[in-house]
């Protein structure tokens, strides 16, 4: 897979009936995302933070949900490129800004989200490089940081959506998520066709006593 996305030329995709474009050494938008897609919430008016945006797919759709705004990060320069060129085709420039960050690292120390989506890679193992990085967690080194800065980053009231995968990290997410002070509820699942993977989507808010969650 990792070599298909070093040597593959640009691309285009389709993703709940939009058409994205996806360049040389960017993990192309697929059924991972697909739970995610299908259940998270973005209300009209909400700041959004994606991380791990890729092509950005997750970035547009939280647009045409009516987003106000939305920061984009990425680690692969080259990502970045790609979803700014999505954002841009899509007609999102004004809303959507992408920049270059490792996790948490580009956004503001005191700014705050209503809403932050991460489709993050589910294995962990070695990276060789940026390309494999989307797709191996070395060390869960994304989870962690997600998990040591999501709670300062949300606003009251604001929530979390995640992808997992039944391959992937699922209970160490779980037990990163109880650790950090969040609720973790599964929101929805998508089976890939003839197979036994199964992709989750995750809701995590800050587990406050006698809260209800968002349906």
């Amino acid at each position: 897979m990792h070599e298909r996305f070093r040597r593959t030329d640009t691309k285009t995709v389709r993703v709940r009936d939009e058409t994205f474009v996806v360049m040389r050494n960017v993990f192309w938008p697929g059924e991972d995302s697909s739970a995610l897609l299908e259940h998270y919430v973005v209300d009209p008016g909400d700041s959004v933070l994606d991380l791990c945006t890729g092509a950005g797919h997750i970035a547009v759709f939280s647009a045409y949900r009516g987003a106000a705004s939305v920061v984009a990060v990425d680690n692969n320069a080259d990502a970045v490129e790609n979803a700014r060129l999505n954002a841009e085709r899509h007609g999102f420039s004004d809303i959507i800004d992408v920049r270059v960050s490792d996790m948490f690292a580009a956004v503001e120390p005191g700014r705050r989200f209503d809403v932050v989506t991460m489709n993050p890679p589910f294995l962990d193992q070695a990276v060789e490089d940026l390309v494999s990085g989307s797709t191996w967690d070395e060390e869960l080194h994304v989870h962690q940081e997600f998990f040591a800065h999501v709670p300062r980053h949300l606003e009251p009231g604001g929530r979390a959506y995640v992808a997992q995968a039944s391959f992937g990290a699922v209970e160490e997410m779980k037990e990163m998520a109880a650790a950090a002070g969040l609720s973790c509820r599964e929101i929805g699942s998508h089976r890939k066709l003839f197979t036994d993977l199964v992709f989750y989507a995750f809701e995590l808010q800050p587990a406050e006593p006698g809260r209800t969650d968002r349906r």
